[in-house]
């Protein structure tokens, strides 16, 4: 160990009050500890070259420093639990976004199962399966303006129904 670090242990034990009341000025008591305790870690690796002049001086402003960085990774953690705390608050809130989705949903296949049935099938065909009016009306024997009739009309009476069931 070199003698400037031998130095700023002797004075880290005999300073250790006014140090932890120096850090407490910083930090909450927990922190306060462990700071010291790394202050003590960090003392004993300081190397003997250039020799230290002021080793008090040198002392607290390793302590100033190390406080300083402790206070900024608590207030760094405490964005990081808040942004979860809110992500989690998000999920909770899509969760009950995806519930009010699935219900909603329901009502649409309820609709659409009611519809009569040619004008379920071409608004399903349409719409679910992508098929063109033309290929719908070749597929039902029917005319292409028959189809986006039928098509329009179940849109239409979805529409309603959502509408209706938010009111």
């Amino acid at each position: 160990m070199s003698p400037n670090a031998l130095a700023l242990i002797e004075l880290l034990i005999r300073e250790r009050r006014a140090l932890s009341r120096f850090i407490a000025r910083y930090l909450d008591p927990a922190s306060t500890e462990d700071t010291l305790q790394n202050l003590y870690l960090k003392a004993s690796s300081v190397p003997g070259d250039p020799p230290i002049l002021e080793p008090r001086g040198y002392l607290y402003r390793m302590a100033y420093h190390h406080a300083l960085n402790r206070s900024q990774a608590d207030a760094r953690e405490r964005r990081a639990m808040a942004e979860y705390a809110s992500d989690l608050a998000d999920a909770s809130n899509d969760g009950e976004a995806q519930a009010l989705d699935q219900a909603q949903l329901r009502e649409i296949s309820q609709t659409i199962l009611a519809l009569p049935p040619q004008v379920r099938e071409c608004f399903v065909l349409n719409r679910y399966l992508g098929l063109s009016e033309r290929e719908i009306a070749v597929r039902l024997g029917i005319s292409k303006s028959v189809v986006g009739k039928y098509v329009l009309r179940a849109a239409l009476l979805i529409q309603q129904q959502q509408q209706g069931s938010r009111a």
